[in-house]
């Protein structure tokens, strides 16, 4: 599923990014679609912090995020890191008492705290005395107040001028004594977007990378395993149906990672990585990628020696993943621990499985190249869907 978030730099007086803020985004229309402050927020930092690489996203500087009164009350902030966050309170927000503490406390474990599109009243002076930064929208200030408030503040708190949309407004906000400026004139939101990674998936890509290591601990993989309940349950399924075939009922995930060996885990760990990924929509695409996998398999066994059948057999089952997805294939497989052939297999480099997968799909397409004419390549695409039938039925 893809996720999104926006982000806008902010500059300083040299014109040197010094932050983002990051902005709720729920397509790729650059708006503010609405929603619940606190839903925007949640989906902010759960899209920023765990969908995204927020280094990346943030580029080394600080993220500028938008906290809602009920947040910032049950100290949400708090739960991120502190060195990379402004803490942005809405200009809505009531500064009754125990929004002030939560302030305080935030203060007190050294979190920034911003005042976003501040408009002085009476009432919120207690706010301006626990702020580091104060946020002034430009086109809804007029300048001889903006001018007011940093004179009489500027000493302490620095002033960020926000909506600068041309040259002349930029200068004169330096004019005023504005230390760091966003806008327009500078750049409008970007919109970002990612792939979300589910816990289940995120377990299945640890199990892989720990199945890849020299000598891997089946001991870690099996608690891996068993710390989700759907998997350690199609775990036991497979097993006693695919491979035990009714001889020795397997009862528990230890048993089952011995008996299914190295190199069936791994297989059995893609096969769920990619179903994983299944919608209703990317269902049918899923089957016939596992089946064109399993039929890649087959012929590297029989027919090929330049190819490993297991490469082979990764190759076909990731080999629609960039249409499954709707994201290109350089970035689904970066993060994946498949084999250098295989990576470039997958994007599109010429190679021995490049080679084959490019037959398979004619095959598929009853388009077969003149050079397999003499091969008779139904009995593996028989015996390919066979045995994706029997999995099916074991992990349904």
């Amino acid at each position: 599923m893809k996720v999104y978030v926006a982000r806008q730099p902010i500059f300083d007086q040299q014109l040197r990014v010094c932050g983002y803020e990051l902005l709720y985004r729920r397509s790729e229309n650059n708006i503010f679609e609405n929603v619940d402050d606190s839903l925007a927020t949640a989906d902010v930092i759960h899209n920023a912090y765990l969908v995204f690489n927020f280094r990346e996203l943030t580029e080394g500087t600080r993220a500028f995020i938008n906290f809602p009164q009920t947040l910032i009350e049950g100290e949400v902030p708090s739960l991120l890191p502190r060195q990379s966050l402004v803490v942005e309170v809405l200009e809505h927000v009531e500064p009754t008492e125990k929004l002030l503490q939560s302030l305080r406390s935030l203060r007190r474990q050294g979190y920034t705290i911003a005042l976003d599109d501040f408009v002085f009243e009476e009432k919120y002076r207690p706010l301006i005395g626990l702020a580091d930064i104060i946020k002034i929208d430009y086109q809804a200030t007029p300048v001889d107040q903006q001018q007011k408030l940093i004179d009489a503040l500027g000493h302490r708190i620095e002033f960020l001028a926000e909506k600068i949309e041309t040259p002349a407004e930029y200068e004169i906000a330096k004019r005023l004594g504005y230390k760091m400026f966003q806008g327009y004139f500078f750049s409008r939101p970007i919109v970002e977007h990612g792939a979300e990674v589910h816990p289940l998936r995120h377990t299945l890509i640890e199990m892989l990378k720990e199945l890849d290591r020299p000598e891997p601990s089946f001991r870690r993989i099996s608690a891996q395993i068993e710390r989700s309940v759907d998997l350690s349950y199609k775990m036991l399924r497979t097993v006693n149906t695919v491979y035990q075939k009714g001889r020795h009922t397997i009862q528990s995930i230890e048993q089952a990672v011995a008996r299914i060996g190295l190199d069936e885990l791994k297989r059995w760990s893609y096969l769920m990585l990619l179903r994983e990924m299944q919608t209703s929509e990317s269902k049918e695409l899923i089957k016939q990628s596992v089946i064109r996998g399993k039929m890649m398999e087959l012929i590297a066994e029989d027919t090929l020696t330049d190819v490993l059948p297991f490469d082979a057999f990764i190759t076909g089952i990731f080999s629609s993943l960039d249409v499954i997805l709707d994201e290109a294939m350089q970035t689904l497989i970066a993060e994946l621990p498949v084999a250098l052939p295989v990576k470039a297999a997958l994007l599109g480099e010429q190679n021995g499985l490049r080679k084959l997968l490019e037959d398979v799909i004619a095959y598929e397409q009853l388009t077969i190249p003149l050079h397999n004419t003499d091969s008779d390549w139904s009995q593996y695409y028989v015996e390919a869907i066979r045995w994706s039938r029997s999995l099916d039925e074991s992990i349904e």
